[in-house]
């Protein structure tokens, strides 16, 4: 596993010990699958885009896992690789067990002004690009 594949955040605790966590996020993980998706299809981002009616960057926002899909987006998304939704849930599943079983917390992407966000404000504000998505990748294609 490639260390810079994840987040590592670094807190102290009550004690004044530094731990260290690595984290990512549902977002950042639907993001890399759906890249791998519409990749094995040759299918360039802009097309990808279009046929969900965004714009190319509003689409590389999603899949780069720096916004969080709603719903008929992922929908959208299934549709656009022709793949059944529950195909991209499954997916989904699958990675984030892999992701968990290797030691890295995948947690929901919190907004600043959401209630509880404490824990989680430094996981919102980052981008969670192309490393996550080389992790994930090659966790699939050494299958």
């Amino acid at each position: 596993m490639n260390s810079n594949s994840i987040y590592i955040f670094r807190k102290t605790n009550i004690t004044g010990q530094i731990v260290s966590k690595k984290q990512t996020t549902y977002s950042a993980v639907l993001g890399v699958v759906l890249s791998n998706a519409r990749k094995q299809r040759n299918i360039e981002q802009g097309d990808m885009a279009k046929r969900m009616g965004l714009s190319q960057a509003s689409y590389s926002r999603l899949e780069s896992g720096k916004s969080s899909f709603s719903v008929d987006q992922m929908y959208m998304a299934s549709m656009a690789l022709g793949l059944p939704h529950n195909e991209i849930t499954s997916r989904l599943n699958n990675t984030v067990k892999e992701l968990r079983d290797g030691g890295i917390d995948v947690l929901p992407l919190m907004r600043g002004n959401a209630t509880g966000n404490k824990d989680h404000t430094e996981l919102g504000a980052l981008v969670a690009g192309a490393a996550l998505g080389a992790l994930v990748f090659s966790l699939f294609s050494n299958k």
